[in-house]
């Protein structure tokens, strides 16, 4: 497990919980910059954008996880996009289905 995979999954799984608590379908999404060669500026991977899927809460048949971190991460260069990688998790579809009952 690197840190670029802890930094992905933790804003992931934050960011799910999120679009669960507002009612909406629980997915989040980060964009993580690896840094050419595997290291960033900041001297390491870093979270450039996250969001959540915002479907139900917006009515929006767009507005997925993944969409939303691109938008929260702004423009970037094309090298930062080359050296990221877009995560998504979600919760467990049992607790899911449990938790709304």
């Amino acid at each position: 497990f690197t840190e670029a995979d802890r930094l992905s999954l933790e804003a992931a799984y934050r960011n799910a919980k999120k679009s669960f608590d507002e009612g909406g379908v629980p997915i989040g999404a980060a964009l993580v910059y690896h840094g050419a060669g595997g290291d960033s500026a900041a001297g390491g991977p870093r979270v450039v954008g996250e969001g959540h899927n915002q479907r139900v809460q917006k009515g929006s048949a767009t507005l997925h996880g993944e969409i939303a971190a691109l938008e929260d991460a702004g423009r970037l260069k094309p090298e930062i996009y080359r050296h990221s990688t877009m995560v998504r998790s979600n919760f467990a579809p049992g607790y899911y289905q449990d938790a709304r009952s």
